[in-house]
């Protein structure tokens, strides 16, 4: 049995497992830090999220909802 985390991506509510959090959560932080000094780091942050929420969106059915490490290092 894994444990999940329920997370907000880009206004849209998605369950994860804890390796593939840890993952996403590593390669959203990088990306944030590489942007957060430009001018446009916010915005460009919100389009990476939007553009992984829409991804995820078509991993997860009504058999399968929760995102894996496998869908995470897909999406990246």
């Amino acid at each position: 049995m894994k444990k999940t985390f329920t997370i907000n991506i880009s206004g849209i509510i998605f369950h994860i497992d804890e390796d593939a959090y840890e993952v996403l959560s590593k390669y959203l932080n990088e990306i944030n830090r590489k942007f957060a000094s430009s001018e446009e780091g916010r915005e460009i942050m919100a389009d990476i999220e939007a553009r992984i929420a829409e991804l995820f969106q078509e991993k997860v059915n009504d058999i399968k909802q929760v995102i894996t490490i496998d869908d995470v290092n897909a999406v990246i």
